[in-house]
């Protein structure tokens, strides 16, 4: 199926997207992130429960990273949606360029790899689409990557698209609930530069 920003939208039911609308996406920091932002000094478990740092996770690769948790109901499967479309996006780029997407769960309480493998299965997650799970403290890192105070209520999480280059700094902040033409663009974009 050719994923259309109309495709994931219409799959999607109209309460998510009354959700997804609401003060949570309002007054995003967007755009070039000056100076650069190296990734969060974090500790992370993939789905399949290694361990390692978030950065290294990143090291030699273009990464769209979004902020998600495996229990929500309201945007979350948006943004799994949006990332599917991205995901068909790239398919043609990434043998030319080393990209990946990266699912990162705000709720370590919450979320654990078996939890975070079914959600990756439930949006159809190719190879090149990771989930992980941090440890340490979260609003320290939810607040680096907005660059600002992030709200506590898991509810109101950013639905931006944070963008990595391939030494693992943060150089791009979406817009709230980007197109994913413009992820599959910003991203490679970022791989030639």
């Amino acid at each position: 199926m050719n994923w259309t920003r109309r495709a994931w939208l219409s799959a999607l039911p109209a309460g998510a997207l009354t959700l997804a609308s609401r003060g949570a996406l309002a007054h995003v920091s967007a755009g070039a992130v000056e100076p650069l932002v190296p990734a969060p000094d974090a500790w992370v478990v993939d789905a399949t429960g290694q361990r390692q740092k978030l950065g290294t996770l990143m090291q030699g690769r273009v990464t769209a990273l979004q902020t998600m948790f495996t229990g929500c109901s309201s945007v979350c499967p948006l943004q799994g949606a949006m990332f599917g479309a991205v995901q068909q996006g790239l398919a043609d780029k990434r043998g030319k360029y080393p990209m990946q997407l990266l699912s990162l769960s705000i709720d370590p309480l919450g979320d654990t790899p078996p939890a975070m493998q079914a959600w990756l299965r439930r949006m159809g997650a190719g190879r090149a689409w990771r989930g992980v799970i941090p440890s340490g403290d979260v609003m320290a890192l939810r607040g680096t990557l907005a660059g600002r105070p992030p709200s506590e209520n898991l509810d109101k999480h950013a639905t931006q698209v944070y963008f990595f280059d391939a030494s693992a700094r943060m150089c791009w902040r979406s817009q709230a609930l980007p197109q994913p033409e413009d992820v599959v663009n910003v991203m490679a974009f970022l791989a030639r530069a």
